[in-house]
């Protein structure tokens, strides 16, 4: 039956389609393909890749970005650091050249003597300019210093051994001989001390003097015997360890008295040896000789102007007096 209830019964029916055929996939017909599907395709997912892509690209340029400046920073501080240290460098460099330049005036100009230090009342001025800081390169000091304090330390027992001795005279049945000896060293020991031990090896370190070194040794050597001879108290010599004891038995306090003048003689005595083996140790070391000394003595002596005018009229006399003995002969 009809569908249309409309319809004519008496017409003919219509005829009936046929369903199409599915396309072959394997045909590949023309007319069904859309060229533009898969560019629409390739399009849409092309456009949903960039954006991913312009994220990454725009975060690694953020990250480039980030480190160059770190790097630029670092170097600006590092720049600056630089900077500022050739600012400290050149700060150094003026003040040492003004330092050298106040030395060498100062050097150059005259020094005031300071040696020994007298005080203002007495009308007399000091005789010598001594500064071991100044004078005396800085490897040296303490050796020089050693040196100075047993020049003191003997000064002290001279002055101590005089105190024992007028005790002693006193209440101690001593002799005034003794008083007087010990006066007598007190007053000729001590400048001859500073002048012929102690002012030698100040300026055989101050001016590197091979000579100096040779007097050193040779007058501090017999003082040191000169010394030790003082502190045994041998007679009346001085007040030293045999007569101290022996003073126990007349009077304690005496006795102590000159005990420690024995002490300070022996304090003494140690400070010479020390300091005459550690000078000879610097001596040997820094290669210094008695050829090297001979040879400053000589070139000191022959350069000296009285020196040379001894000498010049020396030689007159002696050609004057050779020509005269020859003429004489002759006629």
């Amino acid at each position: 039956m009809s569908d249309n209830p409309f319809a004519d019964p008496f017409a003919a029916p219509p005829p009936k389609a046929t369903p199409a055929a599915p396309a072959s996939s394997s045909g590949g017909g023309t007319e069904d393909f859309n060229p533009f599907a898969n560019r629409a395709g390739g399009s849409s997912s092309s456009n949903m890749a960039q954006p991913s892509t312009h994220q990454s690209t725009n975060s690694g340029k953020s990250g480039m970005d980030d480190e160059l400046f770190r790097k630029q920073q670092d170097l600006e501080r590092r720049a600056q650091e630089l900077r500022m240290r050739e600012e400290e460098l050149d700060r150094r460099q003026r003040s040492n050249a003004a330092n050298n330049l106040n030395t060498g005036a100062a050097n150059n100009a005259p020094r005031p003597h300071n040696w020994p230090p007298l005080p203002t009342i007495i009308p007399i001025e000091p005789c010598f300019y001594q500064d071991i800081e100044v004078e005396i390169p800085v490897q040296f000091q303490k050796t020089v210093t050693l040196a100075y304090y047993v020049f003191l330390t003997y000064v002290l027992a001279l002055v101590v051994n005089v105190v024992a001795s007028l005790f002693y005279m006193i209440w101690g049945g001593g002799s005034i001989g003794q008083l007087f000896l010990a006066c007598i060293q007190l007053a000729l020991f001590s400048p001859c001390s500073f002048l012929f031990w102690f002012r030698p090896v100040y300026k055989a370190f101050r001016n590197d003097s091979s000579f100096n070194f040779m007097v050193f040794f040779f007058v501090l050597f017999f003082h040191c015997i000169f010394t030790f001879v003082q502190t045994l108290g041998l007679s009346n010599y001085a007040c030293g360890w045999i007569n101290a004891l022996d003073t126990f038995k007349v009077s304690v306090p005496i006795a102590l008295l000159m005990l420690i003048s024995a002490i300070t003689f022996t304090v003494a005595l140690t400070g010479m040896v020390t300091a005459l083996v550690k000078v000879h140790r610097l001596y040997r070391g820094a290669g210094f000789s008695i050829d090297k000394a001979r040879q400053e003595f000589t070139n000191g002596v022959m350069s000296d102007a009285g020196v040379q005018r001894a000498t010049a009229a020396a030689t007159q006399a002696a050609a004057g007096a050779a020509f005269n003995q020859a003429t004489q002969g002759r006629f």
